[in-house]
């Protein structure tokens, strides 16, 4: 009986180290960057769930902690319901951080607004008010400190495009593009109407024009690499894939710049949850794959973090990734 007593008490006293030892480890610590690089994030697809938003909480701290020229959220900032309350609370999220924040709309927050656990609401409407709450200037980052944009609004041809941002950074070209998942905003819904068909193809058009005109600059600048950001998993890597047309204009204006440019080019997105980081596209023309195109998919739902690009400009391969991704059981 007392041998009993003292292994369950051995038990106990095991476990409350256990608990001490992960209460005792605090927020994850700030990496450091390398002499001559700079450092941005990309994250995005989370917080979907109640507590994931806990855990965002120390997405947001690690963020807040570390070297970084800007962040990029490429969207599904959360699942739902489509509210203007949870756009502002996510938009005083962004605002808080120190570090310049740029972000480009996911489908969870416009596209799929239609569906009844969101709210049932039309997603042009959303897309509307996230132009409106989000990209009220859009000549100017989120984030305490801001950062210069490019906005395609500027061009009156595009007037409409205010969430299509460009900048530069060392050198580099960046630019983020509404390109969304849900089939780029073509998924069949109850009360789709003919205008909706007619703003995907639109918008569509819009980004791929917005990826040229950032590759327009990047020669007229010598840059030594672009970047650009958007949400969807639009099958870079599945040519073959049936919904894969509707990118289609925006996935071969990639192609033919990237094969011109001739340089780094690095895509950031979301939508497929898995961190991923390839050389996924294929020349359609020729059939050899873009080696000089990096494709970067961030982490989602259920994972919740981020990802610290550590960049040497100049350089022949000048993007370093870290994936950071809070543990399931860390709430504090």
């Amino acid at each position: 009986m007392l041998k009993r007593k003292t292994t369950w008490i051995t038990l106990i006293l095991l476990f409350l180290l256990l608990i001490a030892v992960f209460v005792s480890r605090g927020p994850e610590a700030p990496t450091r960057n390398p002499s001559g690089t700079f450092a941005f994030a990309v994250l995005g697809d989370a917080p979907y769930y109640p507590w994931e938003d806990l855990q965002f909480k120390l997405v947001l701290g690690a963020l807040e902690a570390n070297d970084l020229n800007f962040i990029i959220d490429v969207g599904d900032i959360f699942w739902h319901p489509c509210s203007d309350d949870l756009y502002l609370k996510t938009l005083g999220r962004f605002n808080q951080l120190r570090h310049p924040v740029v972000y480009t709309p996911g489908d969870n927050e416009w596209t799929d607004c239609w569906e009844t656990g969101s709210g049932n609401y039309a997603p042009l409407d959303r897309l509307n008010r996230i132009r409106q709450i989000f990209f009220a200037d859009p000549s100017n980052s989120l984030g305490r400190n801001h950062l210069s944009l490019i906005s395609q609004s500027t061009n009156e041809s595009f007037s409409e495009f205010v969430e299509n941002a460009r900048w530069i950074q060392s050198g580099i070209v960046f630019a983020t593009v509404n390109i969304v998942g849900s089939n780029n905003a073509m998924r069949k819904f109850p009360a789709r109407t003919a205008a909706d068909d007619v703003s995907s193809k639109v918008r569509t058009e819009a980004a791929a024009q917005w990826v040229r005109d950032a590759f327009d600059q990047a020669r007229a600048l010598n840059a030594s690499a672009v970047v650009i950001s958007f949400h969807a998993n639009a099958s870079l890597e599945q040519p073959d894939e049936p919904d894969r047309h509707f990118f289609d204009p925006f996935i071969l204006s990639i192609e033919e710049e990237t094969e011109k440019f001739a340089r780094p080019v690095l895509l950031a997105h979301g939508d497929g949850h898995i961190y991923t980081v390839d050389h996924p596209l294929v020349r359609r023309t020729t059939g050899r794959t873009l080696e000089n195109l990096t494709r970067l998919q961030v982490p989602g739902s259920p994972q919740v973090g981020w990802v610290k690009v550590i960049v040497t400009p100049g350089t022949d391969n000048p993007f370093a990734f870290e994936n950071h991704v809070v543990p399931r059981w860390k709430y504090w």
